[in-house]
């Protein structure tokens, strides 16, 4: 057994069942309490969530307060923060992990979750002080601008973002109290120069970027709403949902965009899942789906 630091969790400990949920779940690399915190979680609430079908209809119908996480739901730039993360893994992981050397962009894009210093702890990489996030970060920007210059697919806007945004505008005539936000780790500058080349930074009431405690603005936001009831939180993380389902009435959306992410993002029980943001206008109970299934 790999131990890499006291909190490492040893295989052998855990149930096959527990084991078969955390691989569905992403868990890569040496196993972290977190891993059996979500595994346990899904285990003991997902008979419960099938009984629990969320309102089903259009999103400007259904809430108020409609909060878009930005990389990999409005904006398509996650290829190089995936690549950059698997390169970075590779230089710096600690060699007697597997997955170290074997993980591949695709085990990225269906495993990464926030804050980034527990993820890259799976890999041995630890990131305890200061000194060493700012250096780890410094090397991880050198490796993503190379990725970028390389990369010759340029990095944009998803191609229904428009239309999306446009239809949410026309529901704002009749709609006073529907509100647009963006939640973001990502900084402002970025974010801003990216919503004014696509000319739709006027869509959006409140921009939160560089925002490293989501559940903190998700809370924030739903307390003003009408009701709690009526704010939803969209994402394509696990940890997008899992910020939105600890604020207590807060709905929440996964967008998927490919099979895995869908087998993957299920396993963390939204009230939605949808393929692309074209979803947000015929949204169906998950857990309806969930229910059918069986």
């Amino acid at each position: 057994m790999i131990k890499t630091s006291r909190e490492a969790i040893d295989k052998e400990s855990v149930s096959p069942e527990l084991l078969s949920i955390m691989k569905k779940q992403g868990a890569l690399g040496v196993l972290q309490p977190s891993d059996i915190e979500d595994a346990e979680r899904y285990q003991r609430n997902v008979a419960v969530f099938r009984e629990q079908e969320a309102a089903e209809g259009s999103v400007e119908d259904l809430f108020d307060d409609i909060i878009f996480d930005f990389d990999g739901v409005l904006f398509d730039g996650m290829y190089p923060v995936n690549k950059a993360v698997e390169l970075m893994i590779k230089a710096k992981g600690d060699k007697k992990i597997p997955e170290t050397s074997t993980v591949t962009l695709d085990d990225v894009a269906v495993s990464f979750q926030s804050p980034f210093q527990k993820f890259y702890r799976r890999f041995g990489i630890f990131l305890d002080t200061p000194e060493e996030i700012a250096e780890f970060k410094k090397d991880y920007r050198e490796v993503q601008a190379r990725i970028n210059a390389e990369h010759h697919t340029p990095a944009a806007i998803f191609p229904e973002v428009h239309d999306v945004l446009e239809k949410l505008r026309r529901a704002k005539a009749d709609r006073p109290h529907l509100r647009i936000h963006i939640i973001s780790a990502g900084a402002e500058k970025h974010i801003q120069h990216i919503l004014a080349e696509a000319d739709i930074a006027q869509d959006f009431d409140q921009i939160h970027a560089e925002c490293h405690d989501k559940f903190a603005m998700i809370d924030a936001i739903a307390q003003r709403s009408s009701a709690r009831e009526r704010t939803v939180m969209i994402g394509d993380l696990p940890s997008d949902i899992k910020d939105g389902q600890r604020v207590s009435g807060v709905k929440t959306i996964a967008i998927a965009r490919n099979a895995r992410a869908q087998d993957w993002l299920e396993m963390y029980l939204p009230d939605y899942i949808i393929k692309d943001l074209n979803g947000l206008f015929s949204l169906q109970s998950f857990a309806k789906i969930l229910k059918s299934r069986n």
